[in-house]
Order: C-alpha cells, then structure tokens, then sequence
C-alpha cells in the first residue's frame, strides 16, 4: 500500500514538478567548423573534488537524519579530438553521505562526428551530425521550467542544493541533428526508457493523500513496470530575423511513476507532447514564449483517478539587465488540466485534488560583483493558485579558476500542507560547498 501513496503524491506532486527545471535551456550547438584539416589536440584530462554539505532549517519527523547533503565527490574529464569527430568522456565518483552509499556516474561517454566522417554521400552526408553514446541533453525556452525538454532530470540533487549542472541527468542516446536551407532538425532516440531521479522519499518526505500526510518510503518501481519501448524527440527550429522559432514532439512516457496499476503498483504511462517556442529580442532584453499539449496516452478521456490527465501548459517569459552587472528575469507559467469534470468525478481523494488550472509566476534576480568572482542568484518561484512558493537563494565565489566556494538555501513555503511547493516545508535546507579544479 506504500507504495500506491508513494505513486499518487508523485501523480499530484512531482510528475507536475516536470514544469520545474534548471536555467534557461539552451543548448551548446556543435561547431562543425572547429575541426582544421591538420589540427590534432593532444587528449586532455581536467576536472574537480568537491565537498559539500547540507542541513534541514527544520526536522522532518518521516526521516531520521537533518542532512540533506553530504557529498565527496571527484569529477574526471577526458576528450579527444581526432580528424573529423570527438570523443568525450566525463564521470562522476563520490560519496553520498545521506544515503550512506558509493556512486558512480557516467554524464557523457559519446562519439560525435558528420555522417561525412562515417559513409561519403557527397554533400548530403555533410549535412548531418551525429553523436552517440551517454550525454547530457535539453533544449526548450525556460528558465527553470521545463515543457517541451522531456529528457531526464534530478530533482533530488536540485533541491538537496547540488550544483544546478546535475538537474540535468544523463541519458544513453543517438542524436542525430541535419542543417538546411528550410530549418535546423534535432532527432533523438533514448532505446531505453530513462526516467527522472524523483522525489521518492530517500531524501525529502512528501505528502500521501492516502495517508493524509508526508511519508517517506524510499520506493523504486519495479522492473516489469518499466517502460521497455524507447523514447523518441524531435526538434525542428528556424531563424528569421532576430527570432528563433521552434516546434516540438515527443512520443515515450511520463518521466515519474505518476500512474498505478491496478495493484496499486507505480508505474509509467505513455505520453506524447506537442509544443512550439518562439525566443526574440524585445525592448532592451529577450522575450520568449513556448507552449506545450501533454497527450495523456494511458487515459484518453481523464476519467482513470490513477493515471494522470491530459493537460496544456503556457510560458511567457522576459530578461533584461537592469543596471550594469543586474540582470532581472520574470516568467508566467500557466497548466490547464484537460477533462477535469471527469477527474472530479472518479477522484478517490477529491480533497486533495490540483486545481483545473495552476499558475506559477517565478522571478529571478542575478547580481555578479568583484570584478565577476562573486555571483549572487536569487530565484523565486510564486502560485497564485496554490498560494505557496519555493526560493532559492545561492552564492559562488571564484577569486581564482582553482577552486570556488558557494553556498546557499532552498526554502519551501505555503499555506496549505499537500499543495504543490508546501508539501516540501520540511526539506527547506542550507547548504555549502567547496570545489577545487585541477
């Protein structure tokens, strides 16, 4: 039974929390030009240690322990450069202090090169970029806020106050990316299903509408509830003038356990999601606005209470530097519940139902002082409809590219005790860290 609390709070909590995401997702284009015909870089090694802690501002009575972050961490970096592609590998061991485990991470182990550099097909195949292998990916408009980006993320690691890096999760995919004339077009294929690191109770209670309260189960989903088809995204964007527009599909699942089966087990029901964005200068800064359809494919017609409905989502967002070394952002984020007269209808905790339509303002203010070695971010995130909020404040300082010390909060704060951010209250946390590059 733990686990249908565990699957429903994720249907009402942080399958939504998809909405929530890390800086604005832009991302690094290839520069096919880079590769001189005689140029070889010799394979290079970087990377960093890192300690980093962190506390609860209060106890949280479902889990026993106030750290909320204690990690050893070692980062390696390697790539090389070879005539006409790249190998880049960048691996992750540290220490997890709350779990009291040993981990490894690969972020990217992946090949990428021209289809030229594979099979000669004239000037077609120079058309044509591929790379494969494990990588981080995210395309959208957001800042924080995720619509059409439905690669994996760690919400774990951003509210335990990790660096904003590791919202973003690997995935082993082939990424295929063609440049012409008409538009740009990105096609990913993720073969096996990889889902979000979600809050599951290993580090933050949440609320139970079963239980009428946060529990803190530490649940996985079990493998014949895991999506066994592969995952399919597709991006084609175009700039005219000084505006990018793009149009969005994406054809897998939903990236928590937000449905049951009918044994009350969590699982992933299938999903597909159409959208477009658009990113342009306006006034003194950048205007972008994105949308997004969530075709719910498990419950066509919302009336299943475990699998989650249909839904359309809305962003409209502006940044602007205000005064030299300020930059301001703001953004407006509305979700609109498709069928909701039929969720009422077969809710089993009507109580604690979502409302038809969620609204979300969020406002970031980033300040960078002492030459540029001292950055000051302060992120809030504000429902008018659920009246509860989360900041996140934080602090890095770099005086020399050796190492940087940051730290910061993240707190939660509402009103009522399950609504979306609130339910949190408990994980609102401080953290510190200390990174040395070599």
């Amino acid at each position: 039974m733990e686990n249908v609390f565990s699957a429903f709070i994720l249907s009402f909590g942080v399958a939504s929390v998809s909405l929530s995401g890390v800086a604005l997702a832009q991302e690094t284009e290839w520069d096919m030009d880079e590769w001189g015909e005689e140029e070889k870089a010799p394979k290079s090694f970087s990377g960093f240690v890192e300690l980093a802690a962190g506390v609860r501002l209060s106890s949280d009575p479902v889990i026993n322990t106030d750290k909320t972050l204690a990690d050893l961490r070692a980062q390696l970096q390697w790539d090389k450069d070879f005539e006409a592609s790249r190998v880049k590998f960048t691996a992750d061991l540290y220490y997890d202090g709350v779990l009291d485990q040993t981990k490894l991470q690969i972020r990217e182990l992946a090949w990428q090169g021209s289809l030229d550099s594979i099979v000669s097909l004239g000037e077609w195949s120079k058309k044509f970029d591929i790379k494969v292998g494990q990588q981080v990916l995210t395309w959208g408009t957001g800042d924080y806020v995720f619509l059409n980006d439905l690669f994996p993320k760690d919400f774990q690691s951003f509210f335990a106050g990790r660096d904003d890096d590791y919202l973003k999760a690997p995935s082993l995919a082939a990424k295929v990316s063609g440049f012409f004339d008409w538009a740009n077009v990105d096609a990913v294929i993720t073969p096996k299903f990889s889902p979000d690191n979600y809050i599951n109770g290993d580090y933050f209670s949440f609320f139970s509408p079963f239980a009428g309260a946060n529990v803190a189960p530490g649940f996985e989903v079990s493998s014949p509830n895991k999506p066994s088809s592969p995952e399919y995204a597709l991006r084609v964007y175009k700039t005219i003038g000084s505006t990018e527009y793009a149009v969005y599909a994406y054809d897998g699942f939903h990236k928590s356990p937000a449905s049951f089966t009918e044994f009350g087990e969590p699982y992933f029901s299938g999903l597909r999601v159409y959208g477009a964005s658009a990113i342009t200068p306006f006034a003194s800064g950048l205007l972008n606005m994105e949308m997004a359809y969530y075709d719910s494919k498990d419950d066509a017609q919302g009336r299943d209470p475990l699998v989650p409905n249909s839904q359309s989502r809305w962003l409209v967002g502006y940044e602007q530097e205000l005064v030299k070394n300020l930059t301001g952002s703001a953004q407006l984020y509305v979700e609109r519940m498709s069928n909701f007269d039929a969720l009422k209808a077969s809710s089993l905790t009507p109580e604690f139902d979502p409302n038809k339509s969620r609204v979300l303002f969020t406002q970031r203010l980033m300040y960078r002082a002492l030459q540029q070695t001292l950055t000051l971010n302060a992120f809030n995130f504000y429902s008018t409809s659920d009246e509860d909020g989360y900041l996140k404040l934080s602090a890095d300082y770099s005086p020399v590219d050796q190492w940087q010390l940051s730290g910061g909060f993240n707190v939660f704060y509402g009103k009522e005790r399950f609504s979306f951010f609130n339910q949190f209250e408990d994980a609102s946390n401080a953290f510190v860290r200390f990174k040395y590059y070599y």
